[in-house]
């Protein structure tokens, strides 16, 4: 897909998030700066802003962490070792317990709230320690949500996922 086309699918997938219930009473939501293939999240990263939420994105803490820290300025934002825009290092940092939505990536979901991750595990260590309560919300295309993927009994999953054609609720098992 061209610029313009993930572009235009991350506003799509914007305009859907910013009607969940879960988006509104959210007071503060981890997003995260697309790359690569990804839908964009630029317009989702203004409209948290503009709408006075409290905008937390992560940043590569280390080889195995990520830390969550507080964006009052996307022009702020850094580009990381891999190319990644994140927050710079003396941003503030923001514990996940005050996080109501968490917008997660990945490389496919299934409709049971399953997510294939890039391998490196961040946010798999990263969602085990989300409270009960947090909304984890999955963003992709929507060819990347299949039936069923493969799945082991300590993954922490997804309880919707936004594609630019709509919000799957995904079925708990």
């Amino acid at each position: 897909m061209t610029a313009r086309e993930l572009q235009v699918a991350g506003d799509a997938c914007a305009r859907l998030i910013t009607q969940l219930p879960e988006w509104k009473q959210a007071k503060a939501v981890c997003l995260y700066a697309a790359f690569g293939a990804e839908l964009s999240t630029e317009s989702l990263l203004q409209i948290a802003l503009l709408e006075g939420k409290i905008l937390i994105l992560p940043r590569v803490a280390n080889a195995t962490a990520l830390s969550l820290h507080r964006v009052e300025d996307v022009a702020d934002l850094q580009r990381s070792k891999l190319g990644i825009l994140e927050p710079a290092a003396e941003a503030a940092e923001i514990p996940l317990t005050s996080v109501g939505l968490v917008l997660v990536p990945g490389l496919g979901f299934d409709r049971l709230g399953h997510r294939l991750g890039y391998g490196a595990g961040f946010y798999d260590r990263l969602l085990a320690k989300c409270p009960k309560k947090t909304f984890l919300l999955g963003h992709a295309h929507a060819f990347q949500v299949g039936s069923c993927l493969p799945a082991e009994p300590h993954d922490i999953k997804v309880k919707a996922i936004a594609t630019p054609q709509g919000i799957i609720r995904c079925r708990v098992r």
